[in-house]
Order: C-alpha cells, then structure tokens, then sequence
C-alpha cells in the first residue's frame, strides 16, 4: 500500500471524526511517510510499518474518545469510550468490560437500596396517618403488647425518619462515588490504550 492509497484508506475511516482532528491526524501520518522517506524506505515499507490503517483507526478513534468523556462528562460519552476501547481486541474485552460491568452493577444496587430505603422511609413516617385514615386496609405496627398506640405511632414514625434519612445520605454518597469512579475510569481507560498502543515505532 502506497502513501495515497494509505491516508485515503485512513481518512474514510476517521470520517466520523470532527475535521479538524481528523485533518491533524492525517498530517501527522503524511509527516511519517516523509521522515520516513528521507531515511530511504518506500512508502510500502512505511505503510507496513505503520500498520493497518483499520487498526490504526480502531486506536485513533479509541483515544478520541476517552478525550471526549475526559472533557464533556456524560453517561454517554463514557459508553462510547469503553466500547471503542473493547473494540480493540480480546484483550480489552476482559480487562475493561468485566471491572467496569461490576463495579457500575454495584453502584447501581446501592443507588436502587438508597431510594427504597427514602421511599420506605416515608411509607413509614406516613404509615400512622394512612392507619388512621385507612383502619381497615392498613395497620400501625406495634412495638410492644403494652405500648399506646400513640407510642406506637411515634417509634414508626421515628424509625421512618431514620430510614429516609440513611436513604437520602447513602444516595448523596453514591453521587459522589459515581463521579470519582467515573475519573477513575478515565484514568483506566488512558492507562489500557496505552497498553495496547505501546511505544511508537521510529520510522
């Protein structure tokens, strides 16, 4: 593959790419080929030695994305990073999927517990007044055989208040966690490129 026939080939596959980046990206390579060419190779030898241009684009667009969740934080963003990085082979698709599947599957479960634990919660502070209003379909629990009902009363909503306010501090925690997970995903995900990409060859 020829220097032509090898940037048309890279460019039609960053075409996704904003242009700007994908026309610094292009001038990059067509700087490889003239270092490269200067030193005498061929722009075969060059172009071998760059490697596939698919798999060269895999990478390219890998990074592009893990700047893009780098730089505007979303859900999507970081999706769209770590399946662009799975992409890149087996090996990605063990070591980034699988940690990433259970610590999101975690974070999701202590989320879900936190709003059963507030909506709960508020059952439980308004389960007095519904008993009340609603005698035949709804019971106040007792605390004991020998407790008033307005003792009774009192200790579930107590309880309720204590439960929606555990609800509310461990979704607040959550939040918190979700962010700094979501920095150091970034962090993973730069260190697995890396790993993948290796040093460049001097051509």
């Amino acid at each position: 593959m020829n220097k032509d026939e090898y940037l048309k080939e890279l460019r039609k596959l960053l075409r996704k790419l904003p242009k700007e980046d994908r026309e610094d990206i292009i001038s990059d390579y067509e700087e490889h080929f003239t270092i490269g060419m200067e030193k005498g190779r061929t722009e075969e030898e060059i172009s071998k030695a760059l490697g596939n241009p698919k798999n060269v684009a895999k990478q390219i667009k890998a990074d592009h994305m893990v700047k893009k969740a780098e730089d505007k934080p979303s859900v999507g963003s970081i999706i769209e990073a770590i399946l662009a990085i799975m992409g890149l082979g087996l090996f990605n698709l063990i070591f980034v999927a699988v940690p990433v599947l259970v610590v999101v599957a975690i974070i999701i479960t202590l989320f879900v517990i936190g709003f059963v634990m507030i909506f709960g919660g508020i059952y439980w502070v308004l389960l007095p007044l519904l008993s009340f209003i609603f005698p035949k379909l709804l019971l106040a629990p007792s605390i004991g055989p020998n407790t008033s009902v307005l003792m009774d009363s009192l200790f579930t909503m107590l309880g309720g208040f204590a439960v929606t306010i555990g609800g509310i501090l461990l979704v607040v925690a959550m939040v918190f966690v979700s962010k700094w997970f979501y920095e150091l995903m970034i962090r993973y995900l730069k260190l697995n490129l890396r790993i993948i990409e290796g040093r460049k060859k001097d051509i």
